[in-house]
């Protein structure tokens, strides 16, 4: 099947439409903006926080500032504050020079000194002076910024805290907070009623962050914009298990009939696909990973993210995601004003995090490092840690569940200012609420809140945490909750408490009765919501595969390629870098021996030039692992930095004979030396719209496995769990070539292994994911454009060359790529017996010509290929009966499986009944244990032959001399067998 594509840019594919304008980003570079710097300012007498105290005072008040948290009752339970001085009676203590001696050692000043010494005319009077510090720093709420190296945000933070205990802003109306604080206990209630065998992680002990995110919609959803001027609307909140299901169902309008749909083990989305004798539903997910998207009546779309049980993965998705939606709009980074460009989006990451995950899980770090760099930016983040002040069993403490003071100390290597709250003071979570919004408003950070609390119950309702904490749940088991104590401190009636409750459960009560009316909607609301960038994507095909004309005009793509070839005027280019765009420039002009770089920039550049983005991040990706790309040049004289791709909408295009006003920009990124994060925030931002195409590089092809946990939880398997598309197209350089066991393989087989391409039945488009292996400069051009002009999304992951990026033999030509109705092949045949129009191409329909003295067929993947075809020419190069006995066929995809296609092979060559799959990987790796199933089951074809590599632990050895003797083993025995067969 083919699209009908009336001209390049045709109305079936998926174009965000953008008014033309050109584009002037800070050094010229799409998706960077002036990146958040370290302001170290030197300290002046006029650049004092505390401006007119004099200096006794004003030594005091810092070290109140500096220590003072320190100092706080943060613990609910009052078991693990850090110091025993009591807030309430020793600062009421007659004896204020007792009171003193205890603070001076913790705040490391001298009070007593400070209260003998004489007395300063025009001061406050010392005690009141020491009162109003302790009452502002060391209570139920404490700050920690002296870490920030800003002295401006330091001055803006500390008078912000001044002006909210000087003026403390209470609650418009404290009886609806306590009744937000009493339907969040009662929905916990009413679960463990109804559903008592069920893990809901309910939200008892820690409902004032309810309460947190309460206050930041509000201040969302305000008409008076804030002090930046910048008006947000969107909120993008990635959280774990705990209070997910409060949050959804009494903040963000989560229909209780679909909380109690699920919650009696059915789908929450009516989608199936009907591709085989049994249908296959969306695999779903477990309760604690439902999402949703919500359009609130001010201007405001809060959207939760789904997450996988791996903690904290979710947190570089929403950075991701943010990021993607700046892309998409335009906004921040990606503004077309110049006056924008250090300006910010309206888009805000909320991270929502538990104690023990955020100072144990690495992507926490990985994460943080990504906050500041250039490409990631995402204007800060609000990180909300609840502190239930335990992971799972263990005791999240210092010295036995973490090694720092702090939960949020790993915040301090970004240089976030941090606020600890007592989780039982609702206006105090407000008031951290307020200033953790008004702080990442004004200076683009993130910032952090360490809200302590506890869990009432287990790490779920059906685990008994008394084995490991005892005398915790002793003191837990014995309070009240703290909706009720909130209740009681507003003084609010008995009866209306349970006026509250008892029409709340009604609520309740009746969703449940009418369960069985709910229908589920056939896809997300975050799909199906008229403003969605999804909405018109399509589902793929779950009867067979389809093929996409990938092609490109010839005149366009020499346009593209003298456009990525050119620097601007007086620029600086390496003298190496100019013979190489020189060689492009003739490959271009001729149209001759493109190799694997300059069809990947024919490819990037013909999305643009249709309107899409591309993005491509990783380590070292401008230039590439192994200086092949080059999509990114460097001025030798000034650092400057320059995409020529990007000049496609400048340059004037009189000689096309196709106008398109909407060309897309291409971003490269450079990441930090990470895989895991960067991956999940690629992932996350490719989910924002259909529009990007998001790539992932890996340095070498090895290394993808840093990133194991997003492949399996994310990339593989997010569209079967919460069916939500993504184009994220992993790039691993892979293949045997001397480099020792981890410079070789991008292990093939684990990919495969997570495919949901079945042993018995012909695959479908309807395959979790893409899994190539190709072989020509063609192919991989045609793969990297069927990920955007299909009219769906999948991931796909390419087993990219390394010894092929330069190989004199991988090479194409410019008709692979512009000839009508091109396409990526899954299997190329062998050039020697079938030399197709296009790329040496079969058409499984029109199989008319068979060959039939092929006695054997060799079927092999990616860069093995070159190996093989040259040793069959060294060893029957002048024997043609023997050269043309013998076949070499690429399956070049994988998954899905090209049944079809094979089974024209099998057709073309009727003579041949000796099948070997010979591969370079060892036995237990590679494509073997994927190939061999299906051949015998889907062709039948019983006897196909192994040969490669033995078994081995390790992908490949470290020795030179040994790996040069498998490859001369695997060359005879493969030929050896073919030589047997012909006789």
């Amino acid at each position: 099947m083919w699209p009908q594509l009336s001209s390049l840019t045709s109305s079936r594919l998926i174009v965000h439409q953008i008014s033309r304008r050109f584009y002037h980003p800070v050094k010229g570079i799409f998706g960077n903006t002036q990146p958040y710097r370290l302001n170290i300012d030197e300290w002046s007498q006029n650049q004092q926080i505390d401006n007119g105290l004099p200096l006794s005072y004003s030594m005091v008040k810092q070290a109140f500032q500096k220590r003072g948290h320190l100092l706080c009752q943060l613990d609910p339970l009052s078991l693990a504050n850090l110091t025993d001085v009591d807030p309430i009676t020793d600062s009421n203590n007659n004896d204020f020079h007792q009171f003193t001696q205890k603070l001076s050692p913790i705040l490391g000043v001298n009070l007593e000194k400070f209260l003998d010494s004489e007395p300063v005319a025009s001061s406050v009077d010392k005690k009141e002076f020491i009162h109003h510090l302790f009452n502002m720093y060391c209570r139920n709420i404490g700050f920690e910024f002296d870490h920030v190296l800003s002295f401006d945000e330091k001055t803006w933070f500390a008078k912000q805290i001044e002006r909210e205990h000087e003026n403390p802003l209470p609650f418009d109306n404290t009886e609806l907070v306590a009744k937000d604080l009493l339907i969040t206990e009662a929905l916990d209630h009413f679960l463990a009623r109804k559903f008592q065998s069920v893990k809901r992680y309910g939200c008892e002990g820690a409902e004032t962050m309810i309460i947190f995110i309460d206050e930041l919609l509000r201040l969302l959803q305000q008409n008076d914009q804030s002090e930046n001027g910048d008006f947000m609307n969107e909120l993008i909140i990635g959280m774990p298990h705990r209070g997910r299901l409060n949050l959804l169902v009494n903040k963000l309008q989560y229909p209780a009939k679909a909380l109690f749909h699920k919650l009696s083990g059915r789908d929450e989305f009516d989608f199936q696909y009907n591709n085989r004798k049994s249908s296959t539903m969306v695999i779903g997910d477990v309760l604690s990973h439902l999402y949703t998207q919500i359009e609130f009546e001010k201007n405001l779309v809060a959207t939760l993210l789904p997450n996988p049980s791996h903690l904290e993965v979710v947190a570089p998705m929403v950075c991701g995601y943010s990021r993607g939606q700046m892309m998409h709009k335009r906004i921040g980074p990606y503004s077309w004003n110049t006056d924008d460009v250090s300006k910010f989006s309206n888009i805000l990451p909320l991270q929502i995090h538990g104690d023990a995950s955020f100072t144990g899980q690495g992507i926490i770090m990985e994460t943080l490092a990504l906050a500041n760099v250039e490409h990631y930016m995402t204007n800060g983040s609000i990180h909300l840690v609840v502190n239930n002040q335990v992971g799972y069993t263990t005791p999240g403490r210092m010295y036995q569940s973490r090694s720092s003071l702090y939960c949020t100390d790993p915040l301090k290597m970004i240089n976030a200012p941090i606020i600890h709250v007592n989780g039982d003071h609702p206006d105090l979570v407000a008031r951290a609420a307020r200033l953790a919004y008004n702080y990442r408003q004004k200076f683009r950070k993130d910032v952090a809140i360490n809200l302590v609390c506890y869990r009432r119950w287990g790490h779920n309702e059906l685990d008994d945490p008394t084995f490991t904490n005892p005398k915790m749940y002793e003191k837990i088991h014995s309070r009240k909750s703290i909706p009720r104590s909130y209740a009681e401190k507003i003084e609010m009636s008995q009866e209306k408490i349970t006026a509250i409750i008892d029409e709340y459960n009604q609520m309740l009560n009746d969703s449940l009765t009418n369960v069985n009316e709910y229908k589920p909607p056939s896809v997300p609301v975050i799909i199906s919501n008229a403003k969605s960038l999804w909405k018109d994507v399509q589902w793929p095909s779950s009867d067979h595969i389809t093929r996409w004309d990938t092609s490109v005009p010839e005149a366009l793509l020499k346009h593209i390629g003298r456009v990525s070839t050119q620097s601007p005027n007086d620029w600086n280019l390496h003298k190496t870098l100019k013979k190489v765009f020189d060689d492009r420039s003739a490959r271009f002009n001729s149209g001759k021996n493109l190799d694997w770089s300059l069809a990947e920039t024919l490819a990037f550049g013909s999305l643009l030039y249709q309107g899409y983005d591309v993005r491509i991040s990783g380590q070292d990706v401008g230039r590439g692992t192994f200086s092949q790309r080059h999509c990114m040049i460097v001025d030798q004289s000034t650092n400057d930095v320059h995409v020529p791709l990007n000049d496609l909408a400048n340059e004037h295009q009189d000689y096309l004979p196709w106008k398109n006003d909407n060309i897309g920009q291409l971003e490269v990124c450079n990441s930090i030396l990470s895989e895991e994060a960067v991956m999940a925030y690629e992932y996350g931002l490719s989910l924002t719209t259909s529009n990007v195409l998001a790539i992932w590089e890996a340095q070498f092809g090895d290394f993808f496995n840093g990133a194991q946990t997003i492949i399996d939880t994310l990339v593989s398997s997010g569209e079967g769990k919460w069916l939500l598309q993504s184009s994220l197209t992993l790039l691993l350089p892979n293949g045997y070539d001397g480099a020792g066991p981890e410079h070789t393989s991008a292990r093939l087989e684990r990919f495969l292994q997570i495919s949901n391409s079945s042993e018995t039945e012909i695959d479908s488009d309807n395959v979790n994911w893409s899994i190539i292996y190709p072989t020509t400069p063609a192919q991989y051009f045609h793969s990297l454009r069927r990920q955007m002009i299909r009219p769906y999304r999948k991931p796909l992951v390419v087993m990219g060359p390394k010894m092929l990026l330069r190989h004199p033999r991988c090479q194409s030509n410019i008709e692979d790529l512009s000839m009508e109705r091109s396409h990526f092949a899954p299997v190329l045949d062998d050039p020697v017996h079938y030399m197709p129009t296009h790329c040496f191409q079969i058409d499984p329909i029109d199989m008319k010509n068979t060959v039939s003295n092929v006695k054997s067929i060799i079927f092999c993947s990616g860069k093995h290929y070159y190996t093989l075809e040259k040793q069959r020419q060294h060893l029957f190069g002048d024997d043609q009966s023997k050269l043309s006995s013998i076949a070499i066929v690429r399956i070049e995809e994988l998954c899905p499986f090209p049944a079809a296609e094979l089974v024209a092979i099998l057709k073309r060559y009727p003579n041949a009944k000796n099948l070997i799959w010979s591969q370079e990987e060892h036995r237990n790796m590679g494509a073997w244990t994927f190939i061999r199933p299906r051949f015998q089951n889907i062709l039948h074809q019983t006897k196909l032959q192994y040969v490669g590599r033995g078994h081995l632990e390790a992908p490949a050895v470290g020795l030179a001399s040994v790996h040069r003797k498998e490859i001369d083993t695997i060359l005879t025995q493969t030929f050896d067998l073919c030589q047997l067969s012909a006789k």
